[in-house]
């Protein structure tokens, strides 16, 4: 006989690729976080997608009311018709009086185990939630006690071929793992409170007895109606083979310098002071790749929409009546409302679905923000270049910084990783502001070393003669 355990989908697709298929089928399960991380929603979403299967779905409530989880699903417009809900209160000993003692006794405890259980068994359910654990822990006297009926209770509940999930509420004084340990497979649910902003939301793995996961932190999000889980990326595990392709910028002397165009799957970080012009350089080659028919993705943390809608008014040739191409996506970030795992995944939505050839990050500056807590910026970023390498996808970091590149810095350590670097500076000659460009770095083939003068006009990125030396000299502050 096989004793091969198969996975059960819960119903959110992207969770299910973390837990590589699924909860294992006919196994206890805990899913465990503090109040407001969404167990409840996501025990309701995975009844739901059961009902959706023909399966038989049963919801056991320890603690809230049947008014209270009809609300709940209410909020985001879920039908709960055909998931079973039961309240089981936790009561005292049928025929015996209510406990005026504060400790429980042994057989309130052992009841309400039998109670479940029984109950369980008679449904027939094929998956089953029970919520929440932490009503079945304050009626047990210490944690030897607590264990034996939690063990009692999975060996019954396995005994009746359904799929568990036990929510538990984490509201103990002292953390405890007797109920991590009694069932096979335990999921994590956090929420990281900001200084500003929407707080962020993460789940992980935490063991899947006899089966594989993907280990590690993902974030997560609750919208109306949706559960969504966003899979920390693993830049190994996605390969695409495309034909290889390159970026001119088609500005006269700027391909010159950077020694021909941008090549597949290479990184390129502009850096320099705010005003200088980094993000129009950034969309001279990304109207090239558009030009040529290849989709492009651009991420703007710091302007808004009608602002780069007027720049590709000015850079791609367009009316203020034109839309934009359809081969250019143009998205706004909000870097207080969104996680690290949601940008990245919206960077790979474009990839996989539209077949991005280029991504563009406007400004890494306020990607920082975004991933600040992580206090990983180069492991992350070094993880999405791969993973856009991999893909055959080019990608260009625009950087604001105000002094000289130190790359033990943010955003300038980043340079150590990139492919390319091209630098854009202030300086002053003969009582005037002027700007130059240089390209610092190519990994791919040489480039010229001269630092030549920068125009922005009304017809585009303009490359001048080689500054004199005397120029630089009165080189101004890159914060002006």
């Amino acid at each position: 006989m096989s004793t091969e355990v198969t996975r059960l989908a819960t119903g959110i697709p992207e969770l299910d690729a973390v837990l590589r298929g699924g909860v294992m089928r006919q196994r206890i399960h805990l899913i465990e976080g503090r109040p407001g991380t969404g167990k409840t929603t996501l025990g309701l979403r995975y009844l739901m997608h059961g009902v959706k299967c023909g399966e038989k779905c049963l919801y056991v409530t320890l603690s809230e009311t049947v008014r209270e989880l009809e609300g709940t699903a209410a909020n985001h417009k879920w039908s709960l018709d055909g998931i079973q809900i039961e309240e089981l209160m936790p009561l005292p000993p049928e025929g015996h009086p209510e406990q005026t003692i504060l400790l429980p006794t042994d057989s309130e405890l052992s009841t309400l185990v039998d109670r479940i259980a029984n109950l369980v068994s008679s449904a027939g359910a094929d998956r089953v939630v029970i919520d929440s654990m932490v009503e079945i822990r304050l009626l047990a006297r210490d944690s030897a006690h607590y264990r034996r009926q939690i063990i009692d209770l999975r060996q019954r509940l396995s005994a009746t071929g359904a799929t568990v999930l036990m929510l538990d509420d984490l509201t103990s004084d002292t953390r405890e793992f007797e109920l991590q340990s009694a069932v096979h497979g335990v999921l994590t649910l956090e929420q990281i409170e900001r200084s500003f902003g929407a707080a962020r939301r993460r789940l992980r793995v935490v063991k899947m007895r006899g089966g594989d996961f993907q280990s590690g932190w993902h974030d997560y999000a609750i919208l109306t109606g949706e559960v969504l889980v966003f899979p920390s990326l693993i830049a190994q595990e996605h390969h695409r083979d495309e034909p290889e392709i390159h970026a001119l910028s088609h500005v006269e002397g700027l391909d010159e310098m950077f020694g021909g165009p941008m090549s597949t799957g290479c990184s390129t970080m502009l850096i320099g002071p705010s005003g200088v012009g980094k993000s129009t350089l950034a969309l001279q080659y990304a109207l090239s790749m558009v030009q040529a028919g290849h989709h492009v993705g651009y991420f703007t943390f710091d302007e808004d929409e009608s602002t780069l809608r007027s720049r590709l008014v000015m850079h791609m040739g367009l009316d203020e009546q034109t839309r934009q191409p359809r081969n250019f996506h143009l998205n706004r970030i909000n870097p207080s409302r969104i996680s690290p795992g949601e940008f990245i995944w919206k960077v790979r939505r474009l990839v996989e679905d539209q077949n991005a050839r280029m991504i563009i990050i406007d400004s890494i500056n306020s990607y920082i923000d975004v991933i600040r807590e992580e206090k990983s910026l180069l492991l992350q970023m070094n993880e999405l270049f791969s993973y856009l390498a991999n893909m055959n996808v080019m990608s260009i970091i625009i950087g604001a910084h105000s002094a000289s590149l130190d790359t033990s810095k943010e955003p300038d350590a980043l340079s150590i990783i990139t492919d390319n670097i091209i630098s854009l500076r202030y300086f002053e000659s003969g009582s005037m502001v002027h700007k130059a460009i240089c390209v610092l770095k190519k990994r791919q083939g040489p480039h010229s070393l001269e630092i030549r003068h920068l125009s922005l006009t009304e017809d585009g990125v303009q490359i001048g003669p080689p500054v004199v030396p005397h120029a630089l000299a009165g080189e101004m502050p890159l914060e002006c």
